[in-house]
């Protein structure tokens, strides 16, 4: 009987490099409990190298982007990329927060918005 993959966390890459569980040194589950899905992230830059499969997590994240958008953007099992968006954020690569901790200095566009909410 054939031997079936269910999209588990040890694929390797399509180019036969490195199982994605050795990435993150087999953990698991991150380290910081908060870390979910909906967790936003960007990217802190620096000038580092990095192992080719965080570097992608990097460059996807150079505006504030959700841990489930960055694995639906690179095709990784969501579990894998929750840990590896964790090891980020120790080595303070990525940062933690929300698109709306950015202060807005667009005054037109909150202008725009404020005349939207008094005509309702």
């Amino acid at each position: 009987m054939a031997e079936s993959r269910a999209g588990g966390d040890d694929e390797t890459e399509e180019s036969g490099l490195v199982p994605l569980y050795v990435l993150v040194r087999g953990r698991t589950r991150p380290r910081n409990s908060d870390l979910d899905l909906a967790t936003q992230v960007i990217a802190v830059p620096v000038n580092t190298r990095l192992d080719p499969e965080l570097q992608d997590i990097i460059n996807q994240c150079t505006d504030w982007m959700s841990v489930a958008e960055i694995g639906a953007h690179l095709h990784r099992p969501l579990t894998i990329v929750k840990v590896m968006v964790d090891v980020l954020v120790e080595q303070r690569l990525l940062r933690i927060g929300s698109p709306a901790q950015q202060k807005v200095t667009d005054m037109r566009l909150l202008e725009a918005v404020l005349a939207g909410l008094e005509r309702l």
